[in-house]
């Protein structure tokens, strides 16, 4: 938040003229000099900003770059075998068709979006111009959502064009705090997730004034805006679900037929192949999809699943390193998790929404109640670089590796804790997608060393099947 000073005097008080004699003149000049000199004294400290961009030590003694950390795990070795890909494989095509397959909405799902609705006006917290949301903006939101009307059975549709997850029909912000470290902007609570062009979807309802749609999407529930989605028939869905599938490995790809753009794709966006082209759904005008094809270029698109190598895994994190962080995928950039996601979708594993979730995508081992020495050994000895997910509460990234003989990882991070001068807590803003040690920001006085990653990280897991 910020402030701008007046640069005139306050209104309404008028300027007095005072007439100094010789001797009135020096007592004048003294009694300014003091009150100045007072004025000064009195100044309060303008307190420190509790989110603040700043630099860590890692990210200039470590290199920028997975593949120096790929060359030294193997390379182009094999991570798993070719039966374990398959099935890796199978468990992605289930998931990515699940909503085309999904039943009835349940009342529990219902109830989750209608309680955010519900909210009290002490709980609704702060719209974009960072003051409460009124009584009036929330009643027309919920009105709006027309929740009383969902119907229990869907309609499979699918995206087509990239799009936010919301957990309110609107893009308006919900700011749980407006001041606090790592409270306020970015963290836009109605913020669910994001979705890529060509993702399956079961479209529960529409808000009344037809402008969002509740959906059931591969990895969570939400509102999506309508015009960014097309209703799909059975003999769509069999083409979709046919067709051999392909992840776009390279950012912001132009898809384009005829000279046509179509839709903007980014890395993780999968969708269906044919040939040197792709399938790419395409709203018509009466919101049916239509199947339109895209040729691509030479290694913007990869036949899903690609080889788990450790130079294969480097090649397309690389192509996101150094991106800005973006809470649940908002402004089209990636958080942890979703940069998690976006990173194996090409190998063909598949990965939850959040960070949670992810920690038991695969075989999990715990750090819990270890001191730091012991989790750092333990991360060393049994973690595989390259296949490997570090996490604690609300975080997670990969590990790659050892640099000057301590655990290294890639991770997409927006700040790491701190204490200010007048003990309140802070957060030092990286914001970006990079690779760091287990404790970035340890060299720092301001860091607080309880909150370093390494010690709040409670255990590692490592992907695919052997």
């Amino acid at each position: 938040m910020s402030m701008r000073e007046k640069e005139s005097g306050l209104p309404g008080m008028k300027r007095r003229v005072v007439r100094f004699g010789a001797r009135g003149a020096a007592l004048g000049l003294a009694l300014a000099g003091a009150v100045f000199a007072a004025g000064c004294a009195s100044e309060p400290r303008v307190p420190e900003m509790q989110n603040a961009a700043g630099e860590v030590a890692d990210l200039s003694r470590i290199p920028q770059n997975l593949a120096v950390f790929a060359g030294k795990a193997g390379g182009d070795a094999l991570l798993r075998s070719g039966a374990a890909a398959a099935e890796d494989m199978r468990k992605f095509h289930e998931h990515f068709f699940a909503p085309w397959d999904a039943g009835k909405m349940s009342r529990n799902t219902l109830r989750e979006f209608e309680t955010v609705l519900n909210w009290a006006s002490d709980r609704r917290g702060y719209a974009e111009n960072l003051r409460p949301w009124s009584d009036a903006a929330w009643e027309n939101l919920r009105r709006n959502a027309g929740l009383d009307t969902v119907s229990e059975q869907g309609r499979p549709a699918i995206v087509t064009s990239h799009a936010d997850l919301r957990l309110a029909p609107t893009v308006k912000p919900r700011f749980a705090r407006v001041e606090g470290a790592g409270q306020g902007w970015p963290f836009d609570d109605f913020q669910q997730s994001s979705v890529h062009v060509g993702m399956p979807l079961m479209v529960y309802h529409a808000s009344r004034d037809g402008a969002w749609l509740l959906v059931r999407a591969p990895m969570a529930w939400g509102w999506v805006e309508a015009g960014s989605v097309a209703f799909v028939d059975e003999a769509f869905e069999q083409i979709w679900k046919s067709a051999p599938l392909g992840c776009v490995v390279r950012e912001g790809v132009s898809l384009r037929s005829s000279g046509t753009f179509l839709a903007l794709a980014n890395i993780g966006a999968v969708l269906p192949m044919s040939g040197g082209s792709v399938l790419v759904p395409v709203r018509g005008a009466d919101g049916r999809a239509i199947i339109a094809h895209a040729p691509v270029e030479s290694g913007e698109v990869l036949t899903m699943p690609q080889p788990l190598t450790a130079q294969a895994v480097a090649a397309v994190g690389d192509r996101m390193m150094g991106e800005n962080y973006g809470w649940g995928g908002m402004y089209g950039n990636r958080d942890c998790s979703a940069m998690m996601r976006d990173l194996f979708a090409p190998f063909g594993i598949w990965l939850p929404r959040n960070s949670a979730a992810q920690a038991k995508a695969g075989e999990f081992h715990s750090l819990q109640d270890m001191s730091v020495k012991a989790r750092i050994e333990a991360i060393t000895r049994g973690a595989e670089p390259f296949r490997t997910l570090l996490w604690l509460p609300g975080h997670i990234g990969l590990y790659v590796g050892q640099f000057e003989g301590e655990p290294v990882f890639f991770h997409d991070i927006w700040g790491i804790r701190s204490r200010l001068r007048d003990g309140r807590e802070g957060r030092v803003i990286l914001g970006r997608a990079v690779v760091t040690s287990v404790a970035p920001g340890s060299e720092r006085r301001d860091v607080d060393a309880k909150g370093l990653l390494i010690e709040r990280m409670r255990g590692y897991t490592i992907l695919g099947g052997r």
